[in-house]
């Protein structure tokens, strides 16, 4: 009996000592996400060989954590910054050398999108709210909060673009930081209605794009579907 192939799609975890134990956690809408769509998803534990993870894998989704050291973009810590685990970060570093030296796809949600573009070599707000521009609420203040939402405009002639089918959709919004200054070969295909970047790619590989919303939160919306789908398709057609 034949089966189609279904892509299997890394989804790195997060890292934390609790009582003298080391934990290894996610949230499950990341993987549920990967399901729904038709991939295979397989969590990443960190100091795991990342080298072998990308011969065996056909994909690399980085979800949401904390925010990365800006020391790996030249500045001192913000007092609202809280730092990665590293563990986490230092697996995420290596797995993102070996993917994208294969031309594997890689897709980056919120801290993930920052850390696409950390890795190229760009910049990041450590705090929203300090800036004059930012006018929306991007994080909920307190865990009572509903989170909020808000548009993005999309880039009419970018990959994410031909990807969801709209130029503008509403996201479920959960940073306090975001890209300053793009990284190499990154292009900012999509922002907020005040000029916070949503969105990068890099159009000379086949899928590497980070989006600073949260589609896994919002599993019905047409956007997080078609975002998805697509991801997992091109894992497949690696």
């Amino acid at each position: 009996m034949s089966h189609t192939r279904k892509p299997l799609i890394g989804i790195t975890c997060n890292w934390r000592l609790q009582d003298d134990e080391a934990l290894v956690m996610m949230e499950d809408a990341y993987a549920l996400a990967v399901s729904q769509a038709g991939g295979v998803p397989v969590l990443i534990a960190p100091n795991t060989d990342a080298e072998a993870l990308a011969e065996m894998l056909d994909g690399l989704l980085i979800p949401g954590g904390a925010d990365i050291d800006p020391r790996h973009y030249g500045e001192e810590p913000h007092p609202e910054t809280r730092i990665v685990n590293a563990p986490r970060f230092e697996q995420e570093w290596n797995l993102l050398r070996a993917f994208e030296a294969r031309r594997k796809p890689v897709l980056g949600i919120c801290y993930g999108c920052q850390l696409l573009n950390v890795w190229r070599g760009g910049s990041l707000y450590q705090h929203l709210p300090d800036l004059e521009h930012v006018q929306l609420r991007h994080q909920r203040r307190q865990r009572e909060e509903s989170v909020p939402r808000h548009f993005v405009r999309i880039e009419p002639h970018s990959k994410l673009a031909q990807i969801l089918g709209m130029e503008q959709t509403e996201v479920v919004s959960a940073h306090h930081q975001a890209i300053r200054e793009p990284g190499k070969n990154l292009k900012v295909v999509a922002c907020s209605p005040d000029s916070v970047v949503e969105a990068v790619e890099d159009p000379s590989l086949p899928f590497f794009i980070g989006v600073q919303w949260h589609p896994e939160r919002d599993p019905d919306a047409p956007a997080t579907r078609a975002l998805f789908r697509a991801f997992v398709r091109a894992c497949l057609e690696e």
